[in-house]
């Protein structure tokens, strides 16, 4: 997540609505993505708690930390997934299984996320997130 707000975006642009007591909950049938000055989609999901959280449009990886991390002796990870197209969910786990086993290099998973369209059909690359330095 880029940040997370107590201000309901769902609530204040697709409702004539002040709160969650009279908005009709748009945000659980509408999807929204707020789209930066520099073309990027970010997803925008509410909780039950009417909060939002606002995802940043690249997807995040570590699969660039993943043999260190296994030499030093992890052996179970998570991937997680906010929204996408259920067509690429298994190419995504199938190449993270892969590296694992030594059977693609990073390089090449990295390549095949950065090409990954979101929920509007649109590529926004990976990155490494906050562990990445300049």
């Amino acid at each position: 997540p880029i940040f997370h707000t107590e201000h309901c975006v769902f609530c204040r642009f697709l409702s004539d609505g002040n709160s969650y007591l009279d908005c009709g909950h748009p945000c659980e049938t509408s999807v929204v993505h707020l789209r930066d000055d520099k073309s990027k989609d970010h997803l925008v999901l509410a909780d039950m708690g009417c909060r939002n959280t606002v995802f940043n449009a690249q997807a995040q990886s570590g699969a660039q930390y993943l043999g260190d991390l296994m030499s030093s002796g992890f052996v179970n990870f998570r991937v997680e997934l906010v929204d996408e197209p259920p067509e690429v969910v298994a190419g995504i786990l199938e190449r993270y299984a892969k590296l694992a086993r030594g059977e693609l290099q990073v390089a090449a998973v990295w390549k095949w996320l950065s090409a990954l369209p979101d929920a509007n059909g649109r590529a926004h690359g990976v990155t490494g997130g906050p562990l990445v330095t300049a």
